[in-house]
C-alpha cells in the first residue's frame, strides 16, 4: 500500500492535471466562441456591405433609366419643337426682311437648341462612355461656362485613361454631383479640374474657390453634399473619394481609382 504522504502527492497531481485539462479545455472553448463569433460579425459586414452594393447598383440603373428618359424627351419633343419654331423664325424672317430684333431672337434660339443638345448627351450614359472620361468632363465645364458666370479651367496630362464603362458613368456622374453642389452652396467664382494619370491610377481633382465649409461640423442635411452616398460610389467601382474644406478657403474633392487593364482607352 501507498504510504499516505505518497497517496497525498498522487491526489494532488491527479487532480492538478484534471484541474490543467479543464482549464485548458475552458480556454480552448472560449477562443473558439470568441473566433465564431468574430467570423459571424464579419459575414454579417459582408452581407450588409453586399445588400448596399445591390440597392446601390439598383439605384444607380434606375438613375441611369431616368437619365435615359429625360435625354430621349429633350430630343424628340422639347428639341424638335425649338427646331421647328427656328424654321418658323427663318420663313419669317425671309418674308419680312432684316430685322434686328428677329436676328437676336434666331440667335438665342439657336443658342438654346445647342444648350439642350448638349443637355441631352450628358443625361445619356452610352454617349458618356463614347466620349470618354476626360472629353465628358471638359464637355460638361464648357455648358457650365456657357450657361452660368462661373470661370472653368481643366487641365490634363496625354496618359491614357484606363477605365471601364461603368465606371466611366459612375465617376461621371460623381462629377457632376460635385459642379451642382459647388454652383449651388460654394459661390465660387472659378471651378477648376486636373486630371493627373499614371501607370496604377487616375486622380480627378476638383476644386473652387468658394466659401468652403467645416469639415469637423459637416451636415449633409444643411450643406447637401451627400458625401455618404458619393462614398459609396466610389467604393462600388474600387476607388477613393477624399475631401478637404475649411471656411473661406473653398473646397476640394479628389476621386482617385485603379488603372485596369482590360478597358478601352479614355
Amino acid at each position: 500500500m501507498l504510504q499516505a504522504p505518497q497517496y497525498t502527492d498522487t491526489v494532488i497531481i491527479v487532480a492538478s492535471a484534471v484541474l490543467v485539462f479543464f482549464l485548458v479545455f475552458f480556454y480552448l472553448f472560449i477562443l473558439q466562441l470568441h473566433r465564431r463569433r468574430i467570423l459571424h460579425q464579419k459575414e454579417m459586414f459582408n452581407l450588409k456591405v453586399q445588400y448596399e452594393q445591390v440597392i446601390l447598383q439598383a439605384q444607380l440603373e434606375i438613375q441611369e433609366q431616368t437619365f435615359r428618359n429625360i435625354s430621349q424627351e429633350i430630343h424628340d419633343n422639347i428639341g424638335q419643337v425649338l427646331s421647328l419654331a427656328k424654321l418658323n423664325l427663318n420663313i419669317l424672317h425671309t418674308t419680312v426682311g432684316s430685322n434686328e430684333q428677329l436676328d437676336v431672337t434666331e440667335q438665342l434660339l439657336g443658342k438654346a437648341i445647342a444648350d439642350l443638345r448638349d443637355l441631352s448627351k450628358s443625361l445619356l450614359g452610352e454617349k458618356i462612355t463614347d466620349l470618354g472620361l476626360v472629353t465628358a468632363i471638359e464637355n460638361e465645364l464648357k455648358l457650365l461656362g456657357k450657361t452660368l458666370s462661373i470661370q472653368t479651367r481643366l487641365s490634363y496630362d496625354e496618359n491614357e485613361v484606363l477605365v471601364n464603362d461603368e465606371q466611366t458613368i459612375v465617376v461621371f456622374r460623381m462629377v457632376q454631383e460635385i459642379f451642382n453642389n459647388c454652383l449651388k452652396h460654394a459661390k465660387a467664382s472659378l471651378l477648376a479640374v486636373n486630371i493627373t494619370t499614371t501607370q496604377e491610377k487616375t486622380c480627378i481633382s476638383i476644386a473652387d474657390n468658394g466659401v468652403g465649409f467645416d469639415m469637423d461640423c459637416l451636415d449633409e442635411k444643411k450643406t447637401g453634399i451627400g458625401l455618404k452616398s458619393m462614398q459609396q460610389r466610389a467604393h462600388l467601382i474600387n476607388a477613393t473619394l477624399q475631401i478637404h474644406s475649411s471656411p473661406g478657403n473653398g473646397t476640394q474633392v479628389n476621386i482617385c481609382l485603379q488603372q485596369t487593364s482590360n478597358t478601352t482607352a479614355l
